[in-house]
């Protein structure tokens, strides 16, 4: 991924938009580049920073460490690839059994035809 194709994803990576595999290198790419992990950054805080903006209850003197966010929130969406490479993982196999056991089904099932012909 080149760095104008990831900045033209930031706000869909902050809408959570992406696909799994636009998150994926997404991801790969902001972690090597410096470049767009700064332009990362600065969305992310000005979005939290609205965000806080926006919310009656906070208190003056709360102070937020939004890098601090941000980093939490690329290692929840690292693992929400984690989690959705583990499902798909998990749907093959399971496919591949059940698909196993209707031959093995049908193997026996022809074989006890055969006895009667």
């Amino acid at each position: 991924m080149n760095c104008r194709a990831a900045e033209g994803m930031v706000t869909r990576y902050m809408d959570h938009t992406l696909s799994i595999k636009e998150l994926e290198e997404f991801l790969e790419h902001v972690q090597s580049c410096s470049s767009c992990y700064e332009e990362l950054e600065t969305y992310f805080i000005v979005q939290q920073a609205m965000v806080q903006l926006d919310e009656e209850e906070e208190e003056e003197s709360a102070v937020l460490d939004l890098q601090h966010l941000l980093e939490q929130d690329l290692k929840k969406s690292r693992r929400y690839i984690r989690k959705k490479k583990l499902e798909q993982i998990l749907t093959a196999a399971l496919f591949i059994i059940l698909i196993a056991a209707l031959i093995a089904f049908f193997a026996f099932a022809i074989q006890e035809l055969s006895q009667f012909l």
